[in-house]
């Protein structure tokens, strides 16, 4: 299975280089990644450097400040392809709008960090409604959380309806308790299968600070066991075909 990691993060002043993560993808057979710039920092180009240091193995999402659109078409020309943009996002230059609008022009894809709050509010419905064919990917399972109500996360289930969104899988740790191997797994990944399906689903290990719950290894292997049943496919799709689709990587070896 040719495995894609959609959402680790990399710096120099704060988290790991990406030595220490391809350490880690060589350990657990992770062939690609997309980095996710953290939040703060709208200087990529740590990022850069490392995406031409290591051609086709990498995918981005930049940021760029709240107040500079403008900056979107900088970056993108330079060779980041996607930008994170919290789903209730609002620029606060004089078209609120503008990161979103670039961001559908240039068609570059969205990362969104989110809560189901976010994600049924009326800045994201305005979003959906007036970018339909902007692909958005939903980070971190829609904000699943332990101890979460099913009717709280209802409202991620039914943005399946919008067929430019995806979401990522995160590592289980993110939304059961520890300590791992995970007990009384909520249902929260099964009903996002059910409604999105694998084509439109992508594994996000989180990295580095899932290293802080069960590791890189287990939010990859915890995962991959709990889908089991379901078909080489299917699995297959989850674990990279989409993410290969959306980020638009190339299969490498």
């Amino acid at each position: 299975m040719h495995i894609i990691d959609t959402h680790c993060h990399i710096g120099l002043h704060k988290y790991e280089p990406v030595e220490t993560l391809l350490f880690h993808m060589q350990r657990a057979g992770v062939a690609q990644a997309v980095f996710i710039q953290y939040a703060g920092n709208s200087d990529n180009r740590y990022i850069l450097d490392t995406m031409a240091a290591h051609p086709g193995k990498f995918a981005a999402a930049m940021i760029v400040p709240a107040d500079d659109g403008g900056a979107i078409r900088r970056w993108a020309e330079a060779g980041i392809g996607g930008i994170r943009l919290a789903a209730n996002f609002r620029g606060t230059g004089s078209d609120s709008l503008a990161h979103w609008r670039t961001a559908n022009e240039l068609g570059l894809v969205v990362s969104a960090p989110s809560s189901p709050a976010s994600l049924a509010s009326d800045e994201f419905a305005e979003v959906l409604g007036l970018f339909p064919d902007l692909s958005i990917v939903i980070e971190h399972l829609g904000g699943a959380k332990p101890g979460m109500a099913a009717d709280e996360f209802q409202p991620v289930l039914a943005l399946a309806a919008h067929e430019n969104l995806t979401i990522k899988l995160p590592g289980f740790g993110e939304f059961c308790h520890l300590p791992h191997p995970f007990r009384d797994v909520p249902v929260f990944a099964d009903r996002v299968l059910e409604a999105f399906g694998p084509r439109r689903m992508m594994w996000g290990s989180d990295w580095p600070p899932v290293s802080s719950r069960e590791g890189y290894d287990s939010s990859l292997s915890f995962p991959l066991d709990y889908f089991a049943d379901i078909s080489e496919d299917e699995r297959g799709w989850m674990f990279g075909k989409t993410a290969q689709r959306i980020w638009n990587l190339p299969v490498v070896y």
